[in-house]
């Protein structure tokens, strides 16, 4: 077992090789651009009841065959279905094989911002993080958002067994409220070596300094993308403090679906936290269009579609106002640390241009912990379920926004 101070040794230089990645990449490649749309993709799709019938056309045999001649996979199939949790929280597992992933995908919900408690979750300890992150805080509706999940799937066990079944690779992506899950989730498995990839849309600030800063380390350049899309008004926010940061790699898309040869949009990247480009605008229906309109998983890829943003919104009402304000405690740190799984294997990699950052160097500090997340749940039935809602006033002024 490493010690302490070489686990510490290795999360410094970690660190460091993944601030050089990160500081020295501007721009980025059109694989990067393609894997990072079909994060975007998926994550519009998470609004929808039926994922597959809207991602079939996208992910289908021919895509699949172009990147992988002679695959006998299908090209599309969710393995698992979560929530909606105490909190709202929900979601689904997919492999795509065309993207070489399996992909937890988060969705988000409206109104979390002005019901859920706002105060802070120390997830360095309940996370069991390290040393160097013993004063790591996230946002605490979230986090508890995220735990309820992690119960749920007894720690994503069913995914971990397709990542060590089929040798892909494991990615989690979300958007808005479910773009704050997928960042936790990705520093929790990114730290324990499961989660190699992570993506979020229209996600606020979810960490403080010192947890984007482990993040960031983890997931690097390429491998880690935060994305505004256009003017979207949700990355504005600032659930918890003043110092609640964004983590990196920033990404901004502007246009329509239709403006340029590249997938019809224009992008920059950005390599600080504060960069003006990347920090969202004022507009919520750009919220509700992430390559494609909410809802939807492909095309078409442009637009807005008004009758799904509302149909949307109006799924967005009283039937889950009971469940708006959780129940649920979080529990000590002895009883959230998990065993890691047998995908979570120690094989740290820093990324050259053409490679990831690896998420690994805390597998071994995580291979200590004790107890395992709890069993797995009825929610893991083929269930979706209406949004779970928690505020009418949001849900009405985005909804005059849109009618405006």
């Amino acid at each position: 077992m490493l010690s302490s101070s070489s686990v510490t040794a290795a999360a410094v230089a970690l660190t460091a090789a993944a601030a050089t990645l990160v500081s020295a990449q501007t721009d980025v490649s059109s694989s990067q651009f393609w894997h990072e749309r079909y994060h975007g993709l998926l994550s519009m799709a998470a609004y929808n009841n039926d994922p597959t019938t809207v991602c079939a056309p996208t992910f289908d045999q021919a895509a699949l065959q172009s990147s992988f001649p002679g695959s006998t996979e299908a090209p599309w199939q969710i393995i698992n279905q979560f929530g909606p949790t105490a909190s709202g929280a929900s979601g689904f597992s997919v492999v795509v094989p065309e993207m070489d992933k399996i992909v937890v995908v988060f969705k988000g919900m409206f109104g979390w911002e002005s019901t859920f408690n706002m105060s802070t979750a120390n997830i360095g300890t309940l996370l069991n993080l390290g040393p160097n992150c013993a004063n790591c805080t996230a946002h605490a509706g979230a986090t508890q958002a995220y735990l309820e999940v992690r119960e749920a799937t007894n720690d994503f066990i069913t995914e971990k067994e397709w990542v060590n079944t089929t040798g892909h690779q494991f990615s989690v992506t979300g958007h808005g409220f479910g773009g704050m899950l997928s960042l936790i989730m990705s520093i929790d498995q990114g730290w324990r070596g499961a989660v190699h990839w992570s993506h979020n849309h229209g996600a606020p600030r979810t960490f403080n300094p010192a947890a984007a800063n482990l993040y960031n380390a983890l997931f690097g350049g390429e491998a880690g993308q935060r994305t505004v899309a256009n003017n979207d008004i949700v990355p504005t926010m600032i659930p918890e403090s003043d110092d609640y940061t964004f983590t990196l790699q920033g990404f901004h898309i502007v246009g329509n679906g239709t403006s340029n040869s590249t997938y019809g949009y224009d992008y920059y990247v950005c390599n600080t936290e504060n960069d003006p480009e990347c920090l969202g605008g004022d507009s919520y229906e750009d919220h509700l269009g992430y390559y494609t309109p909410i809802g939807m998983c492909g095309k078409p890829y442009y637009g807005t579609n008004d009758t799904v943003e509302l149909g949307y919104l109006s799924s967005a009402s009283s039937a889950f106002y009971a469940t708006a304000t959780s129940t649920y405690t979080i529990p000590t740190p002895s009883t959230t640390s998990t065993t890691p799984s047998s995908s979570a294997m120690v094989t740290s990699r820093v990324a050259s241009t053409g490679g990831a950052a690896g998420a690994t160097t805390g597998a071994a500090n995580a291979a200590a912990a004790s107890g395992k997340a709890g069993s797995t749940s009825a929610a893991l039935a083929n269930v979706q379920g209406p949004l779970a809602a928690v505020g009418f006033a949001s849900v009405f002024a985005v909804a005059m926004s849109l009618l405006a």
